[in-house]
This record gives C-alpha cells, structure tokens and sequence, in this order.
C-alpha cells in the first residue's frame, strides 16, 4: 500500500562510515581515488541508501522497477557525517499496466541542513 500523495514518510537516520562508502564504490567498480583524497561521500551512494530506505518502507509487488533519478547536492558529505531521510510520494499515474509514483526525497546533514535532495520514480505493475 503506499502512502498518501505528500504523506512525509521518515526514511531515518544512519551515519555514512568508511565500510558503506567502500562497498558503493566496489559495487560500482569505481577506483577513482577523488572520494578517498578527499574523505567525501559520493552523492550517488547517498541516494542509493535512500533509496534502499524507502523501498524498505514501501510494501510493493514483485516486479516493481525503479525506473529514474534525479538529484541536486548541496554539499560534500564526509565520512563519519550522519545524515537523515524524509521523502514524500507524489500522486501516481497510471500509464497502460503501470502505476508511476515519484518520490521526492531530502537528506538532511548536520544541523538539519539539506545535503541531498531528488525524486526516484518507481514503476509498478497491475
């Protein structure tokens, strides 16, 4: 079942450590030393933990697609940092035998500061 259209749903809270970052950057083979250099947290690896937060939150069928992404960083994030999660559904649209629901989501840093903000669109069937 999913929330109502602008319903805030708390993805919560977690701390972004070394051991996260570097499974992103394996699973994304990226051996770039930039996000080591600088002791930076990719933005993608953020909204991936979003991501997998609100898919966590969500009761949805099998074969749900996440299916677009859209992103705006405001700031670096560190390694250490702890962040937190808000995200909001728009209202779905339907499109032949699918349901189309975007989600808007903000990670907030320090001080509640907005670090991290985009929409993830999840197609579902039936």
């Amino acid at each position: 079942m999913l929330p109502a259209p602008g319903e805030e749903l708390n993805l919560g809270r977690w701390v972004v450590d070394d051991e996260f970052v570097q499974e992103y950057l394996g699973a994304v083979e990226d051996s770039s030393p930039i996000y080591r250099e600088v002791d930076a947290v990719p933005p993608l690896a953020l909204a991936a933990r979003a991501l997998g937060a609100l898919l966590e939150e969500l009761s949805l069928p099998p074969g749900a697609i996440h299916g677009a992404q859209e992103l705006d960083c405001r700031r670096m994030v560190r390694h250490g940092e702890e962040v937190s999660c808000i995200a909001r559904p728009s209202r779905p649209m339907r499109r032949g035998d699918w349901q189309f629901v975007t989600f808007d989501f903000t990670l907030y840093g320090a001080n509640d500061e907005p670090v991290v903000s985009g929409k993830s669109t999840v197609l579902i069937p039936g």
